[in-house]
């Protein structure tokens, strides 16, 4: 499996899917658009291109792209792509969000007291 977040990597796609043993990959998008010069505009017009790209080029050469997404609410673009792997969020949003919400209920406790 491998990550695909460097504008050479877009550029060398085929090149780096007929390694043999790759079975999977996955495009990052905030990395790739820092690549380019877009950092922090995951949704770019040219960020959307190389995504669509590297999912497409992976499907037609036979290895599956799988898709970071943040709910299951935004996997209805990808299915149409042809994903059929998901990474559901990332470590980073996963803890955010459990202390967001923890820390809000201590806040409560701490001020109800």
């Amino acid at each position: 499996m491998l990550m695909i977040e460097k504008k050479a990597a877009v550029e060398n796609l085929e090149s780096i899917l007929r390694v043999k043993g790759v079975d999977m990959v996955q495009f990052g998008p905030s990395d790739y658009g820092i690549s380019i010069g877009l950092a922090g505009q995951r949704e770019h017009p040219a960020v959307i291109e190389a995504r669509e790209h590297t999912i497409k080029t992976a499907i037609a050469m036979g290895v599956r792209p799988r898709a970071e997404i943040g709910s299951p609410a935004e996997a209805e673009y990808y299915l149409e792509l042809g994903v059929k792997d998901f990474n559901l969020s990332t470590d980073t949003a996963i803890l955010a969000a459990f202390y967001r919400d923890q820390g809000a209920n201590l806040r409560q406790v701490v001020n109800g007291a």
